[in-house]
Protein backbone atom coordinates (compact mmCIF):
# COMPACT_ATOMS: atom_id res chain seq x y z
CA UNK A 1 0.00 0.00 0.00
CA UNK A 2 1.26 3.59 -1.20
CA UNK A 3 1.90 5.67 1.73
CA UNK A 4 -0.20 8.71 1.60
CA UNK A 5 1.24 12.64 3.23
CA UNK A 6 -1.19 12.46 5.68
CA UNK A 7 -4.72 10.32 6.79
CA UNK A 8 -6.90 12.59 4.94
CA UNK A 9 -5.17 11.61 1.25
CA UNK A 10 -4.98 7.63 2.65
CA UNK A 11 -8.75 7.62 2.97
CA UNK A 12 -10.00 9.68 0.25
CA UNK A 13 -7.91 7.26 -2.00
CA UNK A 14 -9.82 4.55 -0.60
CA UNK A 15 -12.68 6.67 -1.41
CA UNK A 16 -11.50 7.10 -4.89
CA UNK A 17 -11.25 3.56 -5.56
CA UNK A 18 -14.12 2.17 -3.34
CA UNK A 19 -16.19 4.27 -3.14
CA UNK A 20 -19.50 2.65 -4.27
CA UNK A 21 -19.13 -0.93 -3.17
CA UNK A 22 -17.45 -0.46 0.28
CA UNK A 23 -19.87 0.52 3.38
CA UNK A 24 -20.47 1.50 6.60
CA UNK A 25 -23.49 -0.04 8.43
CA UNK A 26 -24.69 1.06 11.94
CA UNK A 27 -27.17 -1.96 13.09
CA UNK A 28 -30.03 -1.09 15.97
CA UNK A 29 -32.37 -3.49 17.26
CA UNK A 30 -35.75 -2.70 17.22
CA UNK A 31 -39.01 -4.54 17.47
CA UNK A 32 -37.65 -8.03 17.64
CA UNK A 33 -35.26 -7.56 14.37
CA UNK A 34 -32.09 -5.51 13.35
CA UNK A 35 -32.49 -2.43 11.36
CA UNK A 36 -29.34 -1.07 9.37
CA UNK A 37 -28.31 2.60 8.55
CA UNK A 38 -25.94 2.40 5.90
CA UNK A 39 -23.21 4.91 4.08
CA UNK A 40 -21.33 3.59 1.01
CA UNK A 41 -17.80 5.56 1.38
CA UNK A 42 -18.89 8.22 -1.06
CA UNK A 43 -21.71 9.29 0.75
CA UNK A 44 -19.68 9.60 4.14
CA UNK A 45 -17.16 11.42 2.07
CA UNK A 46 -19.68 13.41 1.01
CA UNK A 47 -21.43 14.17 4.58
CA UNK A 48 -18.37 14.53 6.03
CA UNK A 49 -16.55 17.50 3.30
CA UNK A 50 -20.07 19.08 3.91
CA UNK A 51 -19.23 19.59 7.35
CA UNK A 52 -15.85 20.34 7.26
CA UNK A 53 -16.87 23.07 4.04
CA UNK A 54 -18.82 24.46 6.86
CA UNK A 55 -16.36 24.20 10.01
CA UNK A 56 -13.77 25.78 7.98
CA UNK A 57 -16.40 28.62 6.98
CA UNK A 58 -17.27 29.48 10.78
CA UNK A 59 -13.57 29.53 11.30
CA UNK A 60 -12.88 26.39 13.35
CA UNK A 61 -9.61 25.71 11.82
CA UNK A 62 -6.58 24.67 14.21
CA UNK A 63 -9.05 24.66 17.29
CA UNK A 64 -9.94 22.16 19.46
CA UNK A 65 -13.71 20.52 19.04
CA UNK A 66 -15.18 18.02 21.61
CA UNK A 67 -17.15 15.18 20.01
CA UNK A 68 -19.99 14.38 22.15
CA UNK A 69 -22.74 12.10 20.03
CA UNK A 70 -24.80 8.79 20.69
CA UNK A 71 -23.64 5.67 18.88
CA UNK A 72 -23.99 5.80 15.20
CA UNK A 73 -22.66 7.16 12.07
CA UNK A 74 -23.24 10.98 13.14
CA UNK A 75 -20.03 10.56 14.89
CA UNK A 76 -18.51 9.64 11.90
CA UNK A 77 -19.02 12.00 10.05
CA UNK A 78 -18.35 14.61 11.91
CA UNK A 79 -15.30 13.37 13.25
CA UNK A 80 -13.73 13.03 9.48
CA UNK A 81 -15.22 16.33 9.33
CA UNK A 82 -12.93 17.58 11.65
CA UNK A 83 -9.98 15.95 10.41
CA UNK A 84 -10.83 17.72 6.77
CA UNK A 85 -10.76 20.65 7.97
CA UNK A 86 -7.31 20.73 10.11
CA UNK A 87 -9.68 20.97 13.62
CA UNK A 88 -8.51 18.92 16.19
CA UNK A 89 -11.78 16.47 17.49
CA UNK A 90 -11.51 15.32 21.01
CA UNK A 91 -14.14 12.58 20.81
CA UNK A 92 -15.54 11.74 24.52
CA UNK A 93 -18.16 9.83 25.66
CA UNK A 94 -22.22 11.52 26.63
CA UNK A 95 -22.57 12.59 30.37
CA UNK A 96 -25.70 10.23 30.02
CA UNK A 97 -23.56 7.43 28.82
CA UNK A 98 -21.02 7.25 31.15
CA UNK A 99 -21.51 7.97 34.94
CA UNK A 100 -18.04 10.41 35.15
CA UNK A 101 -19.44 11.60 31.79
CA UNK A 102 -20.20 14.89 33.11
CA UNK A 103 -16.93 15.45 34.97
CA UNK A 104 -14.82 14.06 32.17
CA UNK A 105 -16.50 16.18 29.87
CA UNK A 106 -15.73 19.70 32.21
CA UNK A 107 -12.33 18.31 32.59
CA UNK A 108 -11.38 17.69 28.65
CA UNK A 109 -13.28 21.21 27.44
CA UNK A 110 -10.66 22.67 30.38
CA UNK A 111 -7.79 21.04 29.80
CA UNK A 112 -8.37 21.22 25.85
CA UNK A 113 -9.40 24.90 26.03
CA UNK A 114 -12.51 23.78 24.02
CA UNK A 115 -14.72 26.51 22.31
CA UNK A 116 -17.21 24.29 20.40
CA UNK A 117 -19.06 21.01 21.26
CA UNK A 118 -20.47 19.22 17.94
CA UNK A 119 -23.33 16.84 18.90
CA UNK A 120 -26.91 15.29 17.64
CA UNK A 121 -30.30 17.63 17.90
CA UNK A 122 -31.33 14.88 20.53
CA UNK A 123 -28.42 15.72 22.91
CA UNK A 124 -27.67 19.29 21.82
CA UNK A 125 -29.94 21.17 24.68
CA UNK A 126 -29.02 18.59 27.60
CA UNK A 127 -25.54 18.87 27.06
CA UNK A 128 -25.52 23.27 26.35
CA UNK A 129 -27.28 23.49 29.33
CA UNK A 130 -24.97 21.22 31.63
CA UNK A 131 -22.54 23.42 30.09
CA UNK A 132 -23.85 26.79 31.28
CA UNK A 133 -24.53 25.18 34.56
CA UNK A 134 -20.43 24.16 35.13
CA UNK A 135 -19.53 27.69 34.15
CA UNK A 136 -18.76 26.73 30.55
CA UNK A 137 -21.36 28.50 28.20
CA UNK A 138 -19.04 30.47 25.93
CA UNK A 139 -18.63 27.01 24.19
CA UNK A 140 -20.91 26.68 21.32
CA UNK A 141 -23.10 23.94 20.87
CA UNK A 142 -23.61 22.28 17.63
CA UNK A 143 -25.72 19.56 16.51
CA UNK A 144 -24.43 18.18 12.84
CA UNK A 145 -27.42 16.72 12.03
CA UNK A 146 -29.61 19.55 12.03
CA UNK A 147 -27.43 22.05 10.73
CA UNK A 148 -27.13 23.61 7.25
CA UNK A 149 -24.52 22.72 5.55
CA UNK A 150 -22.89 23.87 2.62
CA UNK A 151 -22.55 21.46 -0.64
CA UNK A 152 -19.43 18.77 -0.69
CA UNK A 153 -18.06 20.07 -3.17
CA UNK A 154 -17.29 23.85 -0.88
CA UNK A 155 -14.84 22.01 0.55
CA UNK A 156 -10.98 22.49 -0.56
CA UNK A 157 -8.40 20.58 2.09
CA UNK A 158 -6.38 22.87 3.89
CA UNK A 159 -2.96 22.30 3.99
CA UNK A 160 -1.93 18.99 6.09
CA UNK A 161 1.14 17.18 6.46
CA UNK A 162 2.75 14.00 8.88
CA UNK A 163 3.22 16.54 11.77
CA UNK A 164 -0.35 17.95 11.81
CA UNK A 165 -1.66 17.09 14.65
CA UNK A 166 -5.06 15.03 13.86
CA UNK A 167 -6.89 14.83 17.10
CA UNK A 168 -6.69 14.26 20.60
CA UNK A 169 -7.05 11.00 22.31
CA UNK A 170 -8.20 11.23 25.79
CA UNK A 171 -6.94 8.40 28.21
CA UNK A 172 -9.65 5.80 29.69
CA UNK A 173 -7.69 6.92 32.99
CA UNK A 174 -7.11 3.68 34.44
CA UNK A 175 -4.21 4.99 36.80
CA UNK A 176 -5.48 8.52 36.51
CA UNK A 177 -6.99 11.29 35.62
CA UNK A 178 -7.00 11.50 31.38
CA UNK A 179 -4.69 13.34 29.37
CA UNK A 180 -4.96 14.20 26.16
CA UNK A 181 -2.44 12.12 23.62
CA UNK A 182 -1.52 14.47 20.93
CA UNK A 183 -1.95 11.95 17.40
CA UNK A 184 -0.64 13.43 14.48
CA UNK A 185 -1.41 12.33 10.88
CA UNK A 186 1.73 10.69 10.87
CA UNK A 187 1.06 8.41 13.91
CA UNK A 188 -2.12 7.55 12.12
CA UNK A 189 -0.72 6.09 9.20
CA UNK A 190 1.82 4.29 11.00
CA UNK A 191 -0.61 2.42 13.33
CA UNK A 192 -3.58 1.69 10.74
CA UNK A 193 -0.87 0.61 8.39
CA UNK A 194 0.61 -1.42 11.24
CA UNK A 195 -3.13 -2.81 11.84
CA UNK A 196 -3.47 -3.71 7.71
CA UNK A 197 -0.50 -5.49 7.61
CA UNK A 198 -1.23 -7.72 10.92
CA UNK A 199 -4.90 -8.27 9.82
CA UNK A 200 -2.74 -9.57 6.13
CA UNK A 201 -3.21 -6.83 4.29
CA UNK A 202 -6.75 -7.33 3.09
CA UNK A 203 -7.99 -5.84 0.38
CA UNK A 204 -11.48 -6.34 0.96
CA UNK A 205 -13.60 -8.08 3.97
CA UNK A 206 -16.18 -7.37 6.72
CA UNK A 207 -15.09 -6.22 10.11
CA UNK A 208 -17.68 -6.15 13.21
CA UNK A 209 -17.70 -4.87 15.81
CA UNK A 210 -19.28 -2.85 18.94
CA UNK A 211 -17.16 -0.32 20.55
CA UNK A 212 -17.32 2.52 21.75
CA UNK A 213 -16.13 5.02 19.58
CA UNK A 214 -14.32 7.64 21.64
CA UNK A 215 -11.87 4.61 23.20
CA UNK A 216 -8.86 4.33 21.27
CA UNK A 217 -9.45 0.60 20.14
CA UNK A 218 -13.17 1.57 19.20
CA UNK A 219 -12.37 4.53 17.19
CA UNK A 220 -8.51 3.68 15.57
CA UNK A 221 -9.38 -0.44 15.02
CA UNK A 222 -12.77 -0.41 14.32
CA UNK A 223 -14.34 2.49 13.09
CA UNK A 224 -11.10 4.23 10.79
CA UNK A 225 -9.56 0.86 9.69
CA UNK A 226 -11.95 0.16 7.04
CA UNK A 227 -11.27 3.40 5.16
CA UNK A 228 -7.55 2.60 5.20
CA UNK A 229 -7.96 -1.10 4.29
CA UNK A 230 -11.24 -0.88 2.59
CA UNK A 231 -13.50 -3.54 4.17
CA UNK A 232 -16.74 -3.09 4.92
CA UNK A 233 -18.26 -2.30 8.71
CA UNK A 234 -21.01 -3.55 10.59
CA UNK A 235 -21.67 -1.88 13.94
CA UNK A 236 -23.92 -2.00 16.46
CA UNK A 237 -23.89 0.12 19.66
CA UNK A 238 -22.22 -1.00 23.38
CA UNK A 239 -25.80 0.02 24.96
CA UNK A 240 -27.34 -3.13 22.46
CA UNK A 241 -24.21 -5.36 23.16
CA UNK A 242 -24.96 -5.16 27.29
CA UNK A 243 -28.76 -5.43 26.84
CA UNK A 244 -28.07 -8.49 24.55
CA UNK A 245 -24.74 -9.62 23.64
CA UNK A 246 -25.83 -12.46 21.18
CA UNK A 247 -26.46 -9.37 18.83
CA UNK A 248 -22.51 -9.33 18.31
CA UNK A 249 -22.68 -13.14 16.98
CA UNK A 250 -25.83 -12.12 14.79
CA UNK A 251 -23.71 -9.23 13.07
CA UNK A 252 -21.14 -12.27 12.62
CA UNK A 253 -23.22 -14.68 10.64
CA UNK A 254 -25.83 -11.83 9.39
CA UNK A 255 -22.28 -10.05 7.42
CA UNK A 256 -20.47 -13.57 6.77
CA UNK A 257 -18.11 -11.08 9.00
CA UNK A 258 -14.10 -12.26 8.72
CA UNK A 259 -12.82 -10.34 11.66
CA UNK A 260 -14.46 -8.68 14.82
CA UNK A 261 -12.57 -7.04 17.92
CA UNK A 262 -13.05 -6.59 20.93
CA UNK A 263 -11.50 -6.72 25.00
CA UNK A 264 -11.76 -9.62 26.89
CA UNK A 265 -13.81 -8.34 29.26
CA UNK A 266 -16.89 -8.33 25.82
CA UNK A 267 -16.10 -12.27 25.07
CA UNK A 268 -16.64 -12.92 29.23
CA UNK A 269 -20.11 -11.17 29.00
CA UNK A 270 -21.05 -12.85 25.99
CA UNK A 271 -20.25 -16.21 27.82
CA UNK A 272 -22.24 -15.30 31.07
CA UNK A 273 -25.38 -13.75 29.19
CA UNK A 274 -25.38 -16.50 25.82
CA UNK A 275 -28.60 -19.13 26.11
CA UNK A 276 -28.73 -22.01 24.14
CA UNK A 277 -31.39 -20.75 22.00
CA UNK A 278 -29.60 -18.00 20.63
CA UNK A 279 -26.88 -19.64 19.98
CA UNK A 280 -28.82 -21.76 17.54
CA UNK A 281 -28.35 -21.11 14.00
CA UNK A 282 -25.57 -18.97 14.63
CA UNK A 283 -22.86 -19.37 12.34
CA UNK A 284 -19.28 -18.22 12.51
CA UNK A 285 -17.43 -20.30 10.25
CA UNK A 286 -16.46 -17.20 8.14
CA UNK A 287 -14.93 -15.43 11.14
CA UNK A 288 -10.96 -15.65 10.75
CA UNK A 289 -10.17 -13.31 13.11
CA UNK A 290 -10.74 -12.61 16.10
CA UNK A 291 -8.95 -9.67 18.24
CA UNK A 292 -8.67 -9.93 21.68
CA UNK A 293 -7.20 -6.43 23.72
CA UNK A 294 -6.90 -3.50 25.81
CA UNK A 295 -6.81 -5.10 29.00
CA UNK A 296 -5.38 -8.36 30.56
CA UNK A 297 -6.13 -11.54 28.18
CA UNK A 298 -7.22 -14.04 30.45
CA UNK A 299 -6.31 -17.99 29.28
CA UNK A 300 -9.69 -18.75 30.73
CA UNK A 301 -11.60 -17.22 28.38
CA UNK A 302 -10.19 -17.82 25.20
CA UNK A 303 -10.32 -21.98 26.07
CA UNK A 304 -14.36 -20.83 27.23
CA UNK A 305 -15.15 -19.26 24.12
CA UNK A 306 -13.65 -22.20 21.85
CA UNK A 307 -15.51 -24.55 23.46
CA UNK A 308 -19.24 -22.77 23.73
CA UNK A 309 -18.48 -21.40 20.13
CA UNK A 310 -16.70 -24.13 18.77
CA UNK A 311 -19.91 -26.05 17.48
CA UNK A 312 -20.98 -22.69 15.45
CA UNK A 313 -18.08 -22.99 13.76
CA UNK A 314 -15.65 -20.26 15.53
CA UNK A 315 -11.79 -21.85 15.44
CA UNK A 316 -9.26 -21.98 17.99
CA UNK A 317 -6.31 -19.99 15.23
CA UNK A 318 -9.03 -17.23 14.37
CA UNK A 319 -7.91 -15.38 18.01
CA UNK A 320 -5.98 -12.62 17.46
CA UNK A 321 -4.41 -11.23 21.58
CA UNK A 322 -3.37 -8.02 20.68
CA UNK A 323 -1.42 -5.57 22.99
CA UNK A 324 -1.54 -1.91 22.30
CA UNK A 325 -2.39 1.95 24.52
CA UNK A 326 -3.30 5.04 23.41
CA UNK A 327 0.40 7.04 23.55
CA UNK A 328 1.15 4.48 20.67
CA UNK A 329 -2.02 5.65 18.45
CA UNK A 330 -2.99 1.65 18.98
CA UNK A 331 -1.39 -1.60 18.04
CA UNK A 332 2.07 -2.41 19.62
CA UNK A 333 2.13 -5.88 19.15
CA UNK A 334 0.04 -8.92 17.94
CA UNK A 335 -0.26 -12.71 17.99
CA UNK A 336 0.31 -13.99 13.82
CA UNK A 337 -3.05 -14.13 11.71
CA UNK A 338 -4.41 -17.74 11.90
CA UNK A 339 -1.65 -18.71 14.63
CA UNK A 340 -4.18 -18.30 17.07
CA UNK A 341 -3.57 -17.84 21.11
CA UNK A 342 -0.06 -18.96 22.42
CA UNK A 343 -0.52 -19.94 26.50
CA UNK A 344 2.62 -20.67 28.13
CA UNK A 345 2.27 -21.38 32.05
CA UNK A 346 5.59 -20.29 33.71
CA UNK A 347 6.43 -20.95 37.83
CA UNK A 348 4.94 -18.10 39.97
CA UNK A 349 7.29 -17.72 42.37
CA UNK A 350 10.12 -16.83 40.05
CA UNK A 351 7.24 -14.42 38.28
CA UNK A 352 7.61 -12.81 42.17
CA UNK A 353 10.98 -11.96 41.29
CA UNK A 354 10.65 -10.78 37.95
CA UNK A 355 12.03 -13.78 36.41
CA UNK A 356 9.89 -15.68 33.62
CA UNK A 357 10.59 -19.73 33.56
CA UNK A 358 8.27 -21.64 31.44
CA UNK A 359 6.88 -24.85 33.89
CA UNK A 360 4.55 -27.48 33.70
CA UNK A 361 2.66 -25.94 36.39
CA UNK A 362 2.23 -22.48 37.29
CA UNK A 363 0.58 -19.12 36.02
CA UNK A 364 -0.80 -19.32 32.48
CA UNK A 365 0.26 -15.87 30.57
CA UNK A 366 -1.26 -15.56 27.11
CA UNK A 367 1.65 -14.27 24.46
CA UNK A 368 0.31 -10.53 22.84
CA UNK A 369 3.10 -11.72 19.89
CA UNK A 370 5.59 -10.22 18.25
CA UNK A 371 6.19 -6.34 18.37
CA UNK A 372 4.89 -4.71 15.00
CA UNK A 373 7.15 -1.74 13.33
CA UNK A 374 8.44 -0.21 17.40
CA UNK A 375 11.85 -0.71 19.07
CA UNK A 376 10.77 -2.29 22.12
CA UNK A 377 12.85 -2.45 25.59
CA UNK A 378 12.20 -3.91 28.20
CA UNK A 379 13.63 -1.87 30.94
CA UNK A 380 13.96 -2.29 34.83
CA UNK A 381 11.99 0.85 36.62
CA UNK A 382 13.94 1.36 38.97
CA UNK A 383 17.81 0.91 37.64
CA UNK A 384 16.53 2.10 34.38
CA UNK A 385 19.16 -0.83 32.89
CA UNK A 386 17.74 -2.60 30.02
CA UNK A 387 16.95 -6.48 30.73
CA UNK A 388 17.40 -9.58 29.16
CA UNK A 389 14.56 -11.83 27.72
CA UNK A 390 12.61 -13.57 30.37
CA UNK A 391 13.24 -10.59 32.78
CA UNK A 392 10.30 -9.04 34.20
CA UNK A 393 10.26 -4.73 33.66
CA UNK A 394 8.53 -1.84 32.33
CA UNK A 395 7.76 -2.14 28.43
CA UNK A 396 9.95 0.53 26.65
CA UNK A 397 9.13 1.96 23.03
CA UNK A 398 10.23 4.19 20.31
CA UNK A 399 8.46 4.14 16.66
CA UNK A 400 6.47 6.03 14.25
CA UNK A 401 2.96 5.38 16.00
CA UNK A 402 4.39 6.46 19.27
CA UNK A 403 2.88 10.72 19.75
CA UNK A 404 4.94 13.26 20.67
CA UNK A 405 3.50 13.79 24.22
CA UNK A 406 -0.07 14.86 25.85
CA UNK A 407 -1.87 17.80 25.08
CA UNK A 408 -0.27 20.94 27.30
CA UNK A 409 1.31 18.64 29.80
CA UNK A 410 5.22 19.64 28.88
CA UNK A 411 6.32 18.30 32.24
CA UNK A 412 4.30 14.66 32.44
CA UNK A 413 5.39 14.63 28.61
CA UNK A 414 8.89 14.60 28.82
CA UNK A 415 8.53 11.96 32.37
CA UNK A 416 6.70 9.95 29.81
CA UNK A 417 7.97 9.98 25.88
CA UNK A 418 11.76 11.15 26.82
CA UNK A 419 13.24 8.32 28.72
CA UNK A 420 16.42 6.89 28.40
CA UNK A 421 17.82 3.91 29.20
CA UNK A 422 20.49 4.02 31.79
CA UNK A 423 23.58 4.06 28.93
CA UNK A 424 21.53 6.51 27.48
CA UNK A 425 19.30 5.35 24.82
CA UNK A 426 16.71 6.71 23.61
CA UNK A 427 14.03 8.52 23.30
CA UNK A 428 11.71 5.52 24.47
CA UNK A 429 7.61 6.29 25.53
CA UNK A 430 7.55 4.49 29.30
CA UNK A 431 4.04 2.22 28.77
CA UNK A 432 3.42 2.06 32.65
CA UNK A 433 2.99 -1.65 32.11
CA UNK A 434 4.77 -4.66 33.24
CA UNK A 435 6.28 -7.53 30.97
CA UNK A 436 9.13 -9.84 29.38
CA UNK A 437 9.82 -11.27 26.00
CA UNK A 438 10.24 -14.93 25.46
CA UNK A 439 10.72 -16.95 22.03
CA UNK A 440 10.69 -13.06 20.47
CA UNK A 441 7.17 -12.90 21.83
CA UNK A 442 5.70 -10.08 23.92
CA UNK A 443 3.82 -11.09 27.37
CA UNK A 444 2.28 -8.41 29.90
CA UNK A 445 2.19 -9.22 33.99
CA UNK A 446 0.48 -5.74 34.44
CA UNK A 447 0.71 -2.32 35.80
CA UNK A 448 3.81 -0.74 37.20
CA UNK A 449 1.37 1.35 39.73
CA UNK A 450 -0.77 -1.72 40.37
CA UNK A 451 1.88 -3.95 41.31
CA UNK A 452 1.04 -5.55 45.08
CA UNK A 453 4.59 -6.20 47.15
CA UNK A 454 3.49 -8.49 50.59
CA UNK A 455 6.34 -9.59 52.50
CA UNK A 456 8.74 -8.28 49.84
CA UNK A 457 6.90 -10.98 47.29
CA UNK A 458 5.73 -9.59 44.18
CA UNK A 459 1.81 -10.14 43.36
CA UNK A 460 -0.22 -9.02 40.50
CA UNK A 461 -3.41 -8.03 41.15
CA UNK A 462 -5.60 -9.62 37.67
CA UNK A 463 -3.85 -12.78 38.92
CA UNK A 464 -5.68 -12.62 42.34
CA UNK A 465 -8.87 -10.99 40.44
CA UNK A 466 -9.03 -13.73 38.20
CA UNK A 467 -8.68 -16.25 41.27
CA UNK A 468 -11.45 -14.98 43.30
CA UNK A 469 -14.04 -16.04 40.40
CA UNK A 470 -14.75 -19.21 41.85
CA UNK A 471 -18.93 -18.88 42.11
CA UNK A 472 -21.08 -17.85 39.21
CA UNK A 473 -22.53 -15.25 42.00
CA UNK A 474 -18.78 -13.71 42.47
CA UNK A 475 -17.93 -11.32 39.28
CA UNK A 476 -15.42 -8.74 38.63
CA UNK A 477 -12.97 -7.19 41.43
CA UNK A 478 -10.25 -5.14 42.15
CA UNK A 479 -6.84 -6.05 44.59
CA UNK A 480 -4.76 -3.54 46.07
CA UNK A 481 -2.73 -2.71 49.16
CA UNK A 482 -4.55 -0.57 51.32
CA UNK A 483 -2.34 2.88 52.46
CA UNK A 484 0.98 2.29 54.10
CA UNK A 485 -0.58 -1.31 55.15
CA UNK A 486 2.09 -3.07 52.61
CA UNK A 487 1.58 -6.61 53.97
CA UNK A 488 -2.02 -6.91 53.64
CA UNK A 489 -4.10 -7.05 50.52
CA UNK A 490 -7.91 -5.83 50.10
CA UNK A 491 -10.21 -7.38 47.36
CA UNK A 492 -13.26 -5.83 46.20
CA UNK A 493 -15.70 -7.77 44.53
CA UNK A 494 -19.01 -7.77 43.07
CA UNK A 495 -22.43 -9.91 44.09
CA UNK A 496 -24.97 -11.43 42.07
CA UNK A 497 -27.86 -12.93 44.28
CA UNK A 498 -29.60 -14.54 41.62
CA UNK A 499 -29.58 -18.07 42.89
CA UNK A 500 -27.65 -17.73 46.09
CA UNK A 501 -29.38 -17.17 49.45
CA UNK A 502 -28.66 -14.36 51.58
CA UNK A 503 -27.10 -17.48 54.52
CA UNK A 504 -24.95 -18.17 51.69
CA UNK A 505 -23.18 -15.18 51.25
CA UNK A 506 -20.60 -15.30 54.43
CA UNK A 507 -19.45 -18.68 53.35
CA UNK A 508 -18.71 -17.62 49.94
CA UNK A 509 -16.55 -14.49 51.09
CA UNK A 510 -14.88 -17.13 53.73
CA UNK A 511 -14.38 -19.08 50.42
CA UNK A 512 -13.12 -16.41 48.77
CA UNK A 513 -10.68 -15.35 51.11
CA UNK A 514 -9.30 -18.94 51.89
CA UNK A 515 -8.56 -19.56 47.84
CA UNK A 516 -6.34 -16.15 47.87
CA UNK A 517 -4.75 -16.88 50.74
CA UNK A 518 -3.96 -20.39 49.55
CA UNK A 519 -3.08 -20.41 46.09
CA UNK A 520 -0.64 -17.31 46.96
CA UNK A 521 0.88 -18.36 50.38
CA UNK A 522 -0.33 -14.63 51.62
CA UNK A 523 -2.30 -13.59 55.07
CA UNK A 524 -5.78 -14.05 54.26
CA UNK A 525 -6.95 -10.44 52.15
CA UNK A 526 -10.29 -8.40 53.27
CA UNK A 527 -12.89 -9.38 51.09
CA UNK A 528 -15.62 -7.20 50.41
CA UNK A 529 -18.55 -7.92 48.25
CA UNK A 530 -20.06 -5.00 46.56
CA UNK A 531 -23.39 -4.80 44.16
CA UNK A 532 -23.00 -4.98 40.53
CA UNK A 533 -21.54 -2.39 38.68
CA UNK A 534 -19.83 -1.07 41.82
CA UNK A 535 -16.46 -1.59 41.08
CA UNK A 536 -15.73 1.50 38.57
CA UNK A 537 -13.85 0.76 35.32
CA UNK A 538 -12.72 2.96 32.96
CA UNK A 539 -14.67 3.56 29.31
CA UNK A 540 -12.25 0.78 28.47
CA UNK A 541 -13.79 -1.36 30.80
CA UNK A 542 -10.49 -2.09 32.94
CA UNK A 543 -10.47 -1.69 37.07
CA UNK A 544 -10.09 1.52 38.34
CA UNK A 545 -8.16 0.40 41.58
CA UNK A 546 -6.93 3.48 42.34
CA UNK A 547 -10.44 4.86 42.39
CA UNK A 548 -11.41 1.35 44.39
CA UNK A 549 -8.34 1.79 46.87
CA UNK A 550 -9.53 5.66 47.64
CA UNK A 551 -13.04 4.55 48.18
CA UNK A 552 -12.07 1.96 50.69
CA UNK A 553 -9.90 4.46 52.37
CA UNK A 554 -12.25 7.21 52.52
CA UNK A 555 -15.07 4.72 53.78
CA UNK A 556 -17.59 5.52 50.73
CA UNK A 557 -17.93 1.75 49.70
CA UNK A 558 -21.52 0.12 50.95
CA UNK A 559 -20.14 -2.96 50.94
CA UNK A 560 -22.91 -6.13 50.75
CA UNK A 561 -20.79 -7.99 53.50
CA UNK A 562 -17.50 -7.38 54.93
CA UNK A 563 -15.04 -10.52 55.49
CA UNK A 564 -12.05 -9.08 57.50
CA UNK A 565 -8.50 -10.18 57.08
CA UNK A 566 -6.10 -11.69 58.83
Amino acid sequence: MTRAPNFVAAIRSTVQRHGDDRWYAFVRAGRGELVEDRYTFAELDARARSVAAWLIEAGWQDRTALLLYPAGLDFLVAFLGCLYARVIAAPSPLPSEDPRGLQRLVGIARDADVRLVLTDEASRDGLAASLVEHGLGHIACVATDSLALPDASAWSAPPMGPDTVAFLQYTSGSTSEPKGVVLSHANLLHNEHAIWTKLGGPSGGTLVGWLPHYHDMGLIGLLIQPLYAALNLAITSPATFVRRPATWLELITRYRADITVAPNFGYDWLLRRLTDAQLAGTDLSSLRIAMNGAEPIQPRTLRAVCERLGPSGFRPDAWMPVYGMAEATLIIAGAGRSQGATIRTFRADELERHRALPSESGIDLVSCGKPLDFDVRIVDPDTLAELPDSEVGEIWLSGGSVASGYWRQEAVSAETFQARTKAGIGPFMRTGDLGFRHDGELYITGRLKDLIIVNGRNLYPQDLEEAALIHPAVGVAAAFTPGSDLDRVVLIQELGMSGLAVEQVPNLAERVQATLAHMFTIPAPTVLFVRRGAVAKTTSGKVRRGHMRAQFLGGTLVPVHTRAGA
